[in-house]
Formats: structure tokens, sequence, C-alpha cells
């Protein structure tokens, strides 16, 4: 009976192993810093902006006040698709938080429940 228990144990703590890193794969798609989007379309912005500067500065093929205004609105656009990043990873958070509450709920009902009937029952005898 021990080697059962141990391979029951092993079994339940490979599946585990599985579903934890099926999260941790979910959590990094949606909002993790290592999204691999994410470098590149920082490494786009990085780029468009180097080269309106050195073509506006350095090269001076658009004028210096152009140059600026489309640097600026390229960083605007930035900004905004970081904050949609955040608001969308913050809704997973929730998402999740919201689910465990459930859960937890649910867990708290059962177990009230069962302490009802614990005490009936000791009470009979």
């Amino acid at each position: 009976m021990t080697e059962e228990k141990e391979v029951e144990i092993k079994k339940e703590i490979n599946e585990f192993q599985k579903e934890k890193e099926r999260i941790r794969n979910l959590v990094g798609e949606i909002g993790g810093n290592r999204n691999s989007q994410h470098r590149l379309i920082g490494i786009i912005f990085t780029l468009l902006i180097g080269l309106l500067l050195v073509l506006g500065v350095v090269l001076q093929k658009i004028t210096l006040f152009l140059t600026l205004e489309i640097v600026t609105v390229i960083g605007i656009f930035k900004i905004i698709w970081m904050f949609y990043n955040t608001q969308r990873s913050s809704h997973f958070q929730f998402w999740i938080l919201n689910s465990m509450e459930f859960k937890i709920n649910e867990l708290d009902k059962r177990m009230r429940k069962i302490e009802k009937l614990l005490q009936e029952n000791s009470e009979k005898k």
C-alpha cells in the first residue's frame, strides 16, 4: 500500500507542476514582462524614434519642428499601448482573484455544513 500511495502522491505532484507551468505561461502571455511581443513593439517604437531623430536632427531631411511632433505622437502611442497592456493584465488578475474568492466562499459553505452535521451527530450520541 505504501508504494501505491507514493505513486499516487508522485502523480499528484506531477499534475500540480503541469498546472503551475500552464498558469505561469498564461500569465506570461497576458501581462508578463518577458513577453516577446512587448520586446518587439518596444524595439519598433525605439527604432522609429531613433530613425526620425537621425533624419530630422542629424541629416536635416525633415524640419526639426516636424520631427519633434512626430516623435511626440509616436511616444504618445507607446504610452497608450502600455496603458492598454496594463489594463489587460489588471483585468486578468481581477478575474483570477474573483475566481479564487468564489472557490473560497464555496469551500467555506461546505465546511460550515460539515461542521453543522458533525455537531448534530455529536449531540445525538
